[in-house]
């Protein structure tokens, strides 16, 4: 019932402020533009260095414009490896479009809460430690009517070795020796009926995607999910903007994976050969059996919902979360700018307020039982050349998260 109340109050403010949409921008930006960047890190479990971002925007074949962005990160020190994308490669111009990419680590590391629930503990959790981690991924896209409609099929390939566990301060658990590699497939379309797809003022945009999650062992679940991402624009003052958002996403098991508890720790127990430690063990192996029953549709926290948590803090079967940001628009006037690292044209420059909820759990019906909220405050300096570069501080339960980002948040795979 909630859920549909917040629906029916986006429906309603959009078209009392909406009689018709018209782009008023270009949608196929060909404007030049790069971006260079050092990225210190320090990621826990996995060790300290350097990176290099390097990023160009519409990049020209000699006297022809394009839509192509290249991006490439090197990351130097404890973790060697790189990242190499290319965005918008226009297969058709302005009607099929390809994005691909791929990343090799040596080292990596993330978080695994010991419960994934909405009342669990923030400081209980591990590190897993990743070794040899190698991803690749493919989009294909279908734009028609100025980029108000798309269908998109994204394929994804991961591959990499579970090398440790250590606890939160970094600490050697047990070791382990364990190989994953999985591939998934998403499909779905994007309804952008909005003034703007890049920075939109008003209007609705819908992305629907189904992603499979086939299962990669004769114990391993077999599920598909599927997620909704609505997003209402209301133009306020002269040219600033009320944002609201609405997210769900579901998984449905077709077959459970092996729900045995014993035969999961034991399954556990026998990645690791060094320190083993059957109380963590048989935390992994309880997540593990959640995930074998009800799948995974994803968690809060991170870059783009409940940003006040880390990346992963809440996972479920069911997440869904809402969230309001008003967008102040200080400047929309056009103005080229060259600052050695950084070229390219700004087209406006805001700051924002927002506020989000969310909640998970492993059934639909629990759903909404506890959920957490998040609110901050942070600036974006839009592009001519179709990037959003998003500062974020953002405060909540567990205290506060800054973000540094190149995109609005609220996306998904459609975007």
């Amino acid at each position: 019932m909630k859920k549909l109340s917040f629906l029916f109050i986006i429906f309603i403010l959009i078209h009392s402020s909406v009689s018709a949409i018209e782009r008023r921008t270009e949608q196929f930006p060909t404007d030049f533009g790069y971006l260079a960047l050092p990225l210190p890190y320090v990621i826990p479990g996995a060790g300290m260095g350097l990176g290099l971002l390097g990023g160009f925007n519409n990049v020209p074949f000699g006297s022809t414009e394009t839509t192509l962005d290249l991006f490439a990160i090197l990351i130097t020190g404890d973790i060697g490896g790189g990242i190499v994308l290319a965005t918008d490669v226009p297969l058709i111009p302005e009607m099929f479009l390809l994005d691909v990419g791929q990343g090799n680590f040596d080292k990596g590391s993330f978080r695994s809460y010991r419960d994934r629930r909405m009342n669990s503990d923030p400081d209980d959790y591990v590190i897993s430690e990743l070794s040899d981690t190698r991803f690749r991924f493919t989009r294909l896209t279908l734009t028609f009517f100025d980029r108000m409609f798309d269908v998109f099929t994204f394929g994804t390939n991961n591959k990499s070795t579970l090398s440790a566990i250590r606890d939160k301060e970094g600490k050697l658990i047990y070791e382990a020796n364990q190989s994953f590699e999985g591939d998934s497939r998403s499909n779905g379309f994007q309804i952008d009926w909005t003034d703007d797809r890049t920075d939109p003022q008003k209007g609705l945009k819908l992305i629907y995607t189904n992603t499979d999650s086939p299962g990669s062992a004769p114990d391993s679940p077999d599920y598909f999910v599927q997620s909704y991402n609505l997003t209402g624009y209301i133009p306020v003052l002269t040219y600033s903007t009320f944002a609201l958002n609405w997210y769900r996403s579901g998984a449905t098991v077709r077959k459970q994976g092996n729900t045995d508890l014993d035969y999961l720790i034991a399954k556990e127990t026998a990645t690791c050969f060094s320190n083993c430690d059957s109380e963590t063990i048989a935390l992994l192996a309880k997540n593990r059996q959640a995930t074998n029953q009800y799948g995974s549709a994803g968690s809060l926290g991170g870059t783009e919902r409940m940003r006040s948590y880390v990346g992963g803090r809440f996972s479920g079967a069911q997440v869904e979360s809402r969230g309001a940001e008003f967008r102040w628009n200080l400047s929309d006037e056009k103005t080229a700018f060259d600052w050695y690292f950084i070229k390219d044209i700004r087209t406006g420059f805001q700051v924002a307020f927002f506020y989000e909820e969310g909640t998970v759990a492993d059934k639909t019906s629990d759903l909404w039982n506890e959920k957490r909220t998040s609110a901050g405050i942070g600036t974006r300096l839009v592009t001519g050349s179709g990037f959003v570069y998003r500062l974020d501080y953002a405060t909540g339960k567990e205290g506060g998260s800054t973000i540094v980002i190149f995109d609005y948040p609220w996306g998904t795979f459609g975007q």
